[in-house]
């Protein structure tokens, strides 16, 4: 991972975030709002690592709230009531429940495989759409960032690949300015299929097919997850706060109660959708600063 410092030389970044020729120009970096996140320290808390013996039976403790700055401690709570339950998740999840978790590169293809192959015969959303519009996800078995969206979009469909389009584009500007490419990120969706409707998916949407992301997860077991845009953000964190809020703060995905996986780093940002359309100052600099929070993250982990 190379330096901050320099992966803001490569864009052109020591001013104000530019993620495209379209930003060449030299601007001042706007005044920081009252919702934004503070500026990243050097020296970031180390974040708590996975461990076979380790124990998810219990709430998330102290010592791993303090190893994420700025995350809010009704989000770190694990709450047997909701989604991110045993009881809630058991009727579909297998890896990391009742099959042991893989540890090779090789078995961790192979079970993203068979999480493919069982989601395609059974998700109750994605069954009702055509077969060959289901978008399961793109790149490395062991990614340690795993960028997740809502749901794919006719463009995706049409390719089979996750983020296609000028949105795509943009994320793959953006992952190259963090010195990675696709084939190092895994790139995903909570929904699998595109919705008819082309708009946000709902929370019922989202829930309906979520037991599958919960498993390409377990079995990744990323350093980092970047939600792009309210949706997934939301989602993952079970919070019901929109992305202007959740954007540039720490939060925590915590796996399914009685997972031996410890919980994982949240960077919620905007959708590259979102940019595309308000392709401002001000949005690519919140964008950016998100994205360097990740990159902190994962050079200190």
């Amino acid at each position: 991972m190379r330096s901050l410092v320099l992966a803001d030389q490569a864009m052109g970044l020591t001013m104000s975030p530019k993620f495209s020729s379209k930003d060449m120009d030299v601007h001042a970096a706007p005044e920081t709002s009252k919702t934004t996140t503070p500026t990243p320290t050097n020296s970031p808390a180390p974040v708590a690592q996975s461990h076979p013996n380790m124990n998810m039976n219990d709430s998330i403790d102290e010592s791993f709230r303090a190893g994420i700055p700025n995350v809010e401690p009704a989000r770190a709570k694990v709450d047997i009531a909701n989604s991110n339950t045993l009881a809630a998740y058991s009727p579909t999840i297998q890896w990391g429940v009742t099959r042991q978790l893989p540890q090779t590169l090789q078995e961790r293809s192979d079970a993203l495989e068979e999480i493919r192959s069982r989601h395609n015969a059974t998700c109750p959303l994605c069954l009702a759409a055509r077969q060959q519009d289901i978008v399961f996800g793109q790149g490395s078995a062991h990614a340690e960032l795993v960028f997740v969206g809502d749901a794919p979009g006719d463009n995706e469909a049409a390719v089979g690949t996750p983020f296609q389009g000028d949105s795509g584009a943009k994320l793959d500007e953006m992952i190259k300015a963090m010195g990675l490419s696709r084939e190092q990120v895994c790139l995903t969706y909570v929904v699998k299929c595109p919705l008819q409707e082309q708009h946000p998916a709902t929370q019922e949407q989202l829930d309906q097919c979520a037991s599958f992301l919960v498993e390409q997860l377990l079995v990744i077991r990323p350093k980092v997850i970047v939600p792009l845009g309210g949706p997934a953000a939301k989602h993952l964190l079970r919070s019901g706060e929109g992305i202007s809020l959740l954007r540039g703060k720490w939060g925590v995905w915590t796996p399914p109660h009685g997972c031996q996986v410890a919980p994982i780093p949240v960077m919620p940002t905007f959708h590259p959708a979102y940019l595309l359309r308000n392709y401002t100052l001000e949005t690519r600099t919140f964008m950016w600063s998100d994205l360097k929070l990740a990159m902190t993250k994962l050079s200190a982990t």
